[in-house]
């Protein structure tokens, strides 16, 4: 059945790294002092996701 909760959250997980892999191949494109930029901002918002995952709740 395709409304369960686990098709969701791989279809979300999909939808994410499709997200993920086009936004990457977008900074690819740009120049070199544009891309080190876009990286940088990207490193930041995958940690501040990361951190603000479950996990800091079991920590915190």
């Amino acid at each position: 059945m395709s409304d369960e909760p686990e098709d969701r959250d791989e279809h979300d997980d999909r939808d994410v790294a499709e997200e993920l892999v086009s936004r990457l191949q977008l900074i690819e494109e740009q120049p070199l002092g544009d891309r080190a930029a876009a990286f940088a901002l990207l490193h930041d918002e995958l940690r501040t996701r990361l951190e603000g995952g479950d996990g800091a709740a079991a920590r915190g």
